[in-house]
Order: structure tokens, then C-alpha cells, then sequence
């Protein structure tokens, strides 16, 4: 072979070699098959994957994980919360007991301490209600009013937005501070603005109340947090006994004394202080009030280790002559 031939065969091969392209990398591959042509049409598919049909078909998109349940966790936060704030507030509490704490008979009437705290006394105190659950006790209790309804230790009406007033014939309340009973009329008629039947009486609860329109006694009796306040809760009781009917229900919510004596001692130390600030002597011993009352008991319910009392009562019938 001539060095003529066998340069024409290394320049052929060499040839072959310059036109075949070079391998395509696997992302440009993906990208350059995701813009063939359409069936039926002339411009490219351009990054959308090819059906074996030879439709185009969105990718699909991974399934978002579910969002985990956060309540237990905001929960239990309160809860640590509000068992740390107990503890720190029973131990110092216990540092400064006073040499000497009133006992029930002692313990002298500090209603007129409401006078001055009326206006702000809702938002002072709800706080503590909201973490302590009363808003769902209230409820309850409000929810039970129905024909001729009275209210006694009103207050600033906190149980207000609980009446079904399509079931009240009327509604009488009652309380020894005109300035809490006039933040309670506020609240009522701006909730229920044409209710027509209800009145607010500035009186002692333990004297003769008037009775409803119908000249009747009142079918239900509510109080919520008035033993506490009251310069004589046995007679109070004893005369919202008279007042409801013989088949009425007199339901109160309370609060006093706990089950446990370490929680009662705290109490006791604090009693004074929390009298002069808000009025109440919140150490009461409950049940003895309700023994001497002469009320028929049919449900007592504890709750806040004790010291809130949700009772069901009414009243004794007349010994037959």
C-alpha cells in the first residue's frame, strides 16, 4: 500500500470521528426530551414530561406533611406555667404570716372596698378567672336561669352574658355596692337592649327582697362569689330560702376553704390583705355555712383543690303542724 492510500484512509477515518457529536450529559438528555414536538403541533412541550399517550402531565408535587397539633403543647405550657406561679406564690405567701389571722367571727365587713374598685374590676380580675376556668362555670350557672330569675351579690353582672332571657320572665339584681350595680345595668342592657323586665336593686341581700312582677317567689336563685363578702352569709342564705318558690332552685357559686390544710394556711395568712383589696374573706369555711342555713343541699362540687364550691340547693319545706 502507498504512503498516498494510506494517508486517504487516516484522513476518512479521521472524518467519521469529527462528525459524531459528543455524549450529551443525563440533565441536558432530560431537558433536550422534554421539548419534543407535541402530536398535532409545532412548537415544543418545553419542560413538561411526556405521557406514553403523548400528553403533556404536570409533575407531581410532594405531599405536604401534616401540621402537627399544637394545642397539648400550649397547654401544657399554661399548665407549667401556672403550677410554677402557685408554688412561688404559696412559698413566699407562707414566709409572712401574720401573727394574728380573724377567725369568721372576726372577720368584719369590707363590702364598702368596692365602691372604689367597681370600674376596674372586671379587668382586674380577668385574668386569673380565664386560667382558673370560670368563665365555663359561670356559663353554667347563668345557664340555669329561667322564669322569674334573682341575682344576689350581683356585682358587676360577670354572669350577664350567660341568661338565656328568652326563658326569664324577668330578672332582679340585687347588690350592696350601687357603683358594681351600675356597671351591671350598663352591661345588661347594652347586651340585651330590649329585654324590658329586668331590675337592679341596691340592697342586703340578708333583708326582705321584693318579690318578682308575678307577686310570686322566684323560681331561680343564682349568687356567684357572696358568702365570701357578706357580713352575715347564714342569714343570707336563710333569707334566699324564703324568697324562692317551695319547687324553685337556688344555685351558687363559691368560693372558701380547701381540702387541704397547707393551701387553708395560706388562706388564712392572706385573708386580711385580700379583704382590704377586694373586699372578700375568701377563707370561709363553706359548708358549715350551708349546715346552719337550714337549705335543702342536693349537690355540692369542688373544684381548685377545694376551694371553689358549685351548689345546688333549695328550700326546706315547712314542718306540717
Amino acid at each position: 500500500m502507498s504512503t498516498t492510500t494510506r494517508s486517504k484512509k487516516k484522513a476518512s477515518k479521521a472524518g467519521v470521528r469529527a462528525t459524531i457529536p459528543p455524549p450529551v450529559p443525563a440533565p441536558l438528555r432530560s431537558h433536550l426530551a422534554a421539548q419534543k414536538t407535541v402530536p398535532g403541533g409545532s412548537s415544543p412541550a418545553v419542560g413538561l414530561p411526556m405521557s406514553r399517550t403523548g400528553q403533556n402531565t404536570p409533575p407531581k408535587l410532594p405531599t405536604p406533611p401534616k401540621p402537627r397539633n399544637k394545642a397539648p403543647f400550649i397547654l401544657a405550657g399554661i399548665a407549667a406555667y401556672t403550677l410554677t406561679a402557685y408554688g412561688t406564690y404559696v412559698y413566699f405567701s407562707l414566709k409572712n404570716v401574720p401573727e394574728y389571722v380573724p377567725q369568721e367571727h372576726d372577720q368584719t365587713d369590707k363590702s364598702y372596698v368596692f365602691e372604689g374598685i367597681a370600674k376596674d374590676y372586671d379587668r382586674e380580675i380577668w385574668t386569673s378567672e380565664f386560667f382558673m376556668g370560670m368563665p365555663l362555670l359561670r356559663r353554667a350557672l347563668g345557664k340555669r336561669a329561667q322564669g322569674d330569675v334573682l341575682e344576689v351579690s350581683a356585682g358587676t353582672g360577670r354572669n350577664i352574658d350567660y341568661y338565656p332571657v328568652k326563658k326569664c320572665s324577668s330578672v332582679t339584681m340585687v347588690d350592696t355596692s350601687a357603683s358594681m350595680l351600675n356597671e351591671a345595668r350598663k352591661k345588661f342592657h347594652k347586651k340585651y337592649p330590649k329585654y324590658k323586665k329586668a331590675s337592679f336593686i341596691v340592697q342586703d341581700a340578708a333583708e326582705p327582697i321584693p318579690p318578682p312582677p308575678t307577686g310570686k317567689g322566684y323560681d331561680t336563685v343564682i349568687q356567684s362569689m357572696g358568702l365570701c363578702s357578706h357580713h352575715s352569709p347564714v342569714d343570707l342564705l336563710r333569707n334566699l330560702g324564703k324568697i324562692c318558690k317551695d319547687d324553685g332552685r337556688i344555685i351558687l357559686l363559691e368560693h372558701g376553704r380547701s381540702h387541704y390544710d397547707l393551701l387553708n394556711n395560706v388562706l388564712d395568712s392572706l385573708a386580711p390583705k385580700h379583704a382590704e383589696t377586694w373586699g372578700c374573706w375568701w377563707n370561709r369555711d363553706v359548708e358549715g355555712i350551708l349546715k346552719e342555713s337550714g337549705l335543702v343541699i342536693d349537690k355540692v362540687s369542688r373544684y381548685h383543690f377545694g376551694t371553689t364550691y358549685w351548689i345546688e340547693a333549695r328550700p326546706a319545706k315547712p314542718s306540717p303542724p
